[in-house]
């Protein structure tokens, strides 16, 4: 017999069956036998359940262990670069042992303590997917001297014994992680840049030059390679360095236009386009900036794009040659087309600030302060970000003669980027426009 709690407990689960009759209540015995009925019949449809076998147990045990061994190989051991597109002679030599080989086919992978070597005629690529890549120039011989498992943040380490190493690090992939190229004479570390690295052991010196982003230059100490303490500089987009045994790191300096061409074998590792807005690094690049600066472009030929972007920067020689404002124009409107179509955080800056610096020589004074102010809210991390800030206030007190949002783009400057160059310009357009009332 049912007991009036199983009596309730069955009228539950009708009501929750038959949810369109509210407030149903079953009456007579004949009526509780057919609700009794359904609930046996929807209790009597429930799987019932079956403890795993041991064969199965087996299965889910073998696929946990794969899991985890593939976790564990992701995550601790060490991931590899790839030695490709080697030409001409070039020869590895495995860790720990003294043994040289040709290297010939690609994807040759380069563990810790390898040392890949290239001859007069040879040359070769380290790649390693979505991290960095490496061209190794003729009569260069490198070392990876450490590679970290993905989780740890101390990324890889390579030693440059002499020549020339073309390098690319995708800091935007590898934020938390380190990459150094080092000689003897200096510690490389990067902060998401293009950038060479040459070794002279004739000279004991290193030159380094950087195309992008920013690198610091640490002297080492010639008996242990340990960093000299306070001997380091940092090197920004365009500039260069060199250090000579046992010495501080050569204050930076402008790329020369020589340099930029060598440097340009660095873009046949891939397809990108080099770009280097020619302005000096001091104070006054603002200034050589809103005087019209030249914009280096060199390109990868098999690009229609890069196509593109050369033959625009030819058409702004000729527009300058023959004084042609409507040329002006026309280039100005298909460089903005290409940073909206194709934004490349790399170069959109330099683009921007060519573009800003035309409408400003155009006497477009209202399109220039927008397109640097462009620059200002979208690319304020850019090392080139201040010059923006600082042509803006210029514009406002030279030709627009504003001297309230003259003093506020001037204090901008200051503030958002108190270490750039432009800050020397700022505060003398400050004492110009508020002598009385100056604090840098």
């Amino acid at each position: 017999m049912y007991s009036p709690e199983d009596d309730r407990k069955i009228q539950e689960k009708i009501k929750k069956i038959l949810e369109g009759l509210p407030g149903y209540t079953a009456s007579g015995e004949a009526d509780r036998k057919f609700i009794r009925r359904l609930y046996e019949l929807s209790e009597e449809k429930r799987p019932e359940f079956k403890p795993i076998g041991p064969m199965y147990r087996r299965a889910a045990a073998g696929a946990a262990l794969i899991v985890l061994f593939a976790a564990f190989n992701y995550l601790f051991v060490p991931q590899y670069a790839c030695v490709m597109n080697v030409k001409g002679t070039v020869k590895m030599c495995r860790a720990g042992t003294n043994e040289w080989f040709f290297v010939k086919n690609t994807r040759t992978v380069l563990h810790k303590n390898d040392i890949l070597k290239t001859f007069s005629d040879g040359k070769a690529d380290i790649v390693f997917p979505k991290r960095y890549e490496l061209r190794l120039a003729s009569d260069s011989e490198i070392k990876l001297a450490h590679s970290a498992p993905k989780i740890s943040g101390q990324g890889a380490r390579y030693d440059l014994a002499k020549g020339k190493v073309y390098a690319y690090y995708d800091k935007l992939r590898n934020s938390e992680r380190e990459f150094k190229i080092q000689t003897v004479e200096v510690e490389i570390s990067v902060l998401g840049t293009d950038f060479m690295v040459a070794s002279i052991p004739a000279l004991n010196k290193t030159w380094v030059g950087v195309l992008d982003g920013v690198v610091r230059v640490t002297a080492l100490n010639p008996d242990d390679l340990t960093a000299l303490r306070g001997q380091s500089v940092q090197v920004a987009p365009g500039e260069k360095t060199s250090v000579k045994l046992g010495s501080a790191p050569a204050r930076p300096q402008r790329l020369m236009e020589e340099e930029l061409l060598e440097m340009e074998e660095l873009y046949r590792i891939g397809t990108k386009p080099q770009v280097a807005l020619l302005i000096s690094t001091g104070k006054g690049r603002t200034r050589e900036l809103l005087s019209v600066a030249h914009l280096y472009i060199s390109a990868d030929r098999r690009g229609a794009l890069s196509d593109q972007i050369r033959k625009i920067n030819e058409q702004f020689g000729k527009a300058l040659k023959e004084g042609s404002r409507i040329e002006y124009l026309n280039n100005i409107r298909q460089f903005e087309e290409i940073v909206d179509k194709h934004p490349d955080p790399k170069y959109d800056v330099q683009f921007l600030l060519f573009i800003g610096a035309y409408y400003k020589h155009l006497e477009e004074y209202d399109k220039a302060i927008a397109v640097f102010q462009r620059i200002a809210d979208n690319y304020s991390r850019s090392s080139l970000a201040s010059i923006a800030q600082c042509a803006i206030g210029i514009i406002y007190e030279e030709k627009l003669h504003n001297t309230e949002k003259a003093r506020i783009a001037f204090r901008k400057v200051i503030s958002n980027y108190p270490n750039s160059p432009e800050v020397d310009e700022a505060v003398s357009g400050l004492r110009r426009l508020s002598p009385e009332n100056i604090t840098k």
